[in-house]
């Protein structure tokens, strides 16, 4: 059988060879190329890759009667030249990064204005000057909160205020949505809020063109959205505005995760849904009013005229939101799209999916890391694969069926034909998607058929035409005809989302192990791209990422990188050190990991819960269900308490004390999670039982075993990446003690505001 196997596999290999479908693989390997570079321990040359580019060109070059070894070659040139895309943006952006807290007077321009989800605003600045104390080394660009901004704050003017800034945070656990690696490509050097109301100042228009024609549209913008939100308050009103001009502000948790829950969550998004949305009400609003001059129609192509006329609005509507990247994705394939119709070509939809991931990579390599990027091509790409095999079998079920049957018998399985294919895309989209949805955000919809066979017709024929519609009329003031027709087709759209939320099971698949993860990317790009039977070798990919994921071990212990939470898993518990703070974190562990429930710690007139920390004063003490104790605590004096009595020991605070003076159990110092982040310890298999706890001597060399068997990881590592590469300025990466959470405060920091800092980061 394998020696049938072999020429199977190479016969299907060269078919899709002679199909075209090996282009569509250039975007996965030079995408591939720009994730090593990500990934990679420590910073590459530009020196080494330009290279190891130039080789691998010459080898290609010599190979090239070769096919077999011309195509490897080939896809390490594509992976190197997605390296050079990635170092380039890199030395591109240089985005300086704030290294530590500090509280200073800033004078800065917005940039953007949006309001914060938990009231005030949210500024985006760019510095201008830095004072008492000076700031040598100041970011370039800042997102600020406030409570009050004052009246005549616009985008474009100046502000200046006292503020407290904090560097970006680091991912909340392993593999988690690393903050500062984002701030850094979007050119945001920290984040931090003004204490009290800042004021506003006059500043000179920027001397450059890019900068003037940027903030032009940012004003456009926020009038755009500030005219949706006169007309349509509330949430419907921010809902209204997160799809004509990409700004989310002022959507509740609460929709949110209905909407997340429901599988609608990617209404709220601009991506190809509402770009083609757009473009085909353009072109069938054009072609049926020039059909009203058949003169005119039958002398000039209107097609062509109504495609470019649908380019222009798609590119208007490109700038309208924001251009994140599943908007950048839509508009290149549906200007491949259109530009093909004006010439008379035939566009292959795979190979405009690759085309637009081929200028993602070139132009913004590092989206290829977050969820906007996978979850994008992802579902588009599963979708033109799908009814590229689909389409012909249901046309020639369907022409059967018509040679047998009269006009209004085939109305029925017409109107079946367009439910099931609201359905199959829902269902084929959702699958694609929900490898990504369930590694970064933990959630797959179970339900999210339901919800968008209810919720997409009311958006295709309510909302967006409506949105086109009111954009039209908006020079005339008669915009608010169509917004009231919108605002009826939202609410609708929220009342699905709602409804099939409550119905919904828990879609938290629990942790995704990076190799689970890789093997099923694999899987997909395997399952989609060719066009033989080799589709198949997909399924093993996705059998073994499946049994990677149910045997992946949860940590027994997790610390924050901040050192102020320490948790020790009990079951689907986790045993927390604090009764309050750190909620992001705290949610985000709990849904991540999978738990039922945050045990805080016991305190008077509580009921004690087994295995919860005890707290006396700064030191907290639990015993984990393997039998280590772990001690935390943030107090020098208790260091030795907590040195004696624990097996695990993390001393959350900096400086020559942060050590323990006697040997034998594991330290982690507010300096180690500075440096390298958040932490998570496992137990191996070595340390399985801990034999006859009647038995002193076995019962200590089962502890023993089991210390020796735990696993210490980071979710950085050393900081030694451009975007992670600030921690080691501040005082706990030098070991240098901190100033006391009450020494901020009595300069004027409020525990809460720099809590909702930190969280809305």
């Amino acid at each position: 059988m394998g020696r049938d196997l072999l020429p199977a596999i190479s016969q299907a290999f060269w078919q899709d060879h002679d199909r075209g479908s090996l282009f569509l693989f250039v975007p996965v390997f030079a995408g591939s190329g720009a994730i090593v570079y990500f990934c990679l321990p420590s910073e590459p040359r530009l020196s080494a890759i330009l290279f190891g580019l130039t080789a691998l060109a010459g080898f290609r070059l010599l190979a090239h009667e070769r096919h077999l070894a011309g195509m490897c070659l080939s896809a390490a040139l594509l992976v190197v030249a997605g390296m050079l895309c990635a170092k380039l943006e890199t030395l591109r952006l240089d985005t300086p990064m704030l290294g530590s807290a500090v509280t200073t007077r800033l004078t800065g321009r917005i940039a953007a204005i949006n309001r914060a989800g938990r009231g005030g605003w949210r500024v985006t600045m760019d510095v201008i000057a830095t004072e008492r104390p000076l700031l040598r080394y100041a970011p370039t660009r800042l997102v600020v909160s406030a409570r009050a901004l004052p009246a005549d704050a616009a985008i474009g003017g100046g502000l200046r205020g006292l503020v407290h800034l904090r560097p970006p945070s680091g991912p909340v656990r392993s593999g988690n949505y690393d903050f500062a690696f984002h701030n850094y490509y979007r050119g945001i050097g920290g984040s931090g809020f003004f204490l009290g109301r800042p004021e506003a100042v006059a500043l000179p228009e920027p001397a450059d063109l890019t900068t003037r024609t940027l903030l032009m549209v940012a004003t456009m913008r926020q009038t755009l959205t500030d005219r949706i939100a006169g007309h349509m308050p509330g949430e419907t009103g921010a809902i209204a505005a997160s799809l004509i001009t990409g700004q989310r502000d002022g959507i509740s948790d609460a929709t949110n995760n209905a909407m997340r829950l429901s599988g609608l969550s990617h209404i709220l998004s601009i991506s190809g849904l509402h770009m083609a949305l757009v473009a085909g009400i353009v072109i069938g609003s054009l072609r049926a009013g020039m059909a009203f001059f058949p003169d005119f129609a039958a002398r000039y192509p209107i097609k062509k005229f109504s495609a470019c006329a649908a380019l222009l609005a798609s590119a208007f509507y490109l700038l309208l939101s924001g251009m994140d990247v599943a908007a950048q994705r839509s508009f290149v394939m549906l200007g491949v799209m259109l530009v093909a119709m004006t010439a008379d070509r035939a566009a292959l939809s795979l190979r405009n999916v690759a085309l637009a991931a081929l200028v993602t990579i070139a132009i913004a390599p590092h989206e290829v890391m977050g969820p906007s990027f996978q979850m994008s091509y992802s579902a588009t790409a599963a979708l033109i694969a799908f009814y590229g095999w689909w389409s012909p079998r249901r046309t020639a079920r369907n022409a059967r069926s018509a040679s047998r049957s009269g006009l209004l018998l085939q109305l029925p399985g017409r109107i079946g034909d367009h439910v099931s294919d609201i359905a199959l895309t829902s269902l084929v989209a959702g699958s694609a998607s929900a490898i990504f949805a369930a590694y970064h955000f933990n959630n797959t919809a179970p339900l999210g058929l339901i919800g968008n066979a209810f919720a997409l017709p009311a958006v295709s024929v309510l909302v967006m035409p409506f949105a086109v519609l009111a954009l039209l009329l908006m020079p005339f003031d008669l915009d608010f005809l169509a917004f009231s027709v919108m605002e009826r087709g939202i609410d609708l759209v929220v009342f699905i989302a709602h409804h099939v939320a409550a119905l919904s099971p828990s879609g938290n698949p629990g942790p995704m192990p990076q190799p689970s993860l890789i093997l099923m990317s694999v899987g997909l790009v395997i399952l989609i791209l060719p066009s033989s039977w080799l589709r198949l070798c997909s399924l093993p990919l996705f059998a073994a990422a499946a049994l990677i994921m149910a045997r992946a071990a949860l940590p027994d212990i997790v610390l924050s990188e901040d050192g102020r939470l320490a948790g020790a898993r009990n079951g689907t518990a986790l045993m927390i050190n604090r009764p309050l703070g750190g909620a992001f974190t705290l949610d985000n562990w709990r849904q991540g990991y999978g738990l039922d429930q945050i045990v805080k710690p016991a305190g008077s007139g509580k009921v004690a819960v087994e295995g919860a920390f005890e707290c006396a004063g700064k030191l907290c003490i639990t015993r984990e269900p393997g039998g280590l104790i772990i001690a935390y605590t943030d107090d020098p004096a208790q260091r030795d308490a907590a040195c004696n009595a624990g097996n695990i020991v993390v001393l959350g605070f900096a400086g020559v004390e942060a050590a323990c003076p006697v040997p034998g159990p594991m330290v982690i110092t507010r300096r180690d999670l500075a440096l390298n982040g958040a932490a998570e310890i496992r137990f191996g298999p070595a340390a399985q039982g801990q034999g006859d706890l009647t038995d002193v001597s076995k019962a200590t060399e089962a502890l023993e075993q089991r210390l020796l068997s735990a696993r210490l990881t980071f979710a950085i590592g050393p900081p030694n990446r451009p975007w992670n590469s600030y921690r080691i300025h501040s005082n706990a990466a030098r070991n240098r003690p901190e100033r006391s959470h009450k020494a901020h405060a009595a300069k004027g920091v409020p525990n809460n505001a720099e809590r909702d800092a930190a969280d809305g980061q």
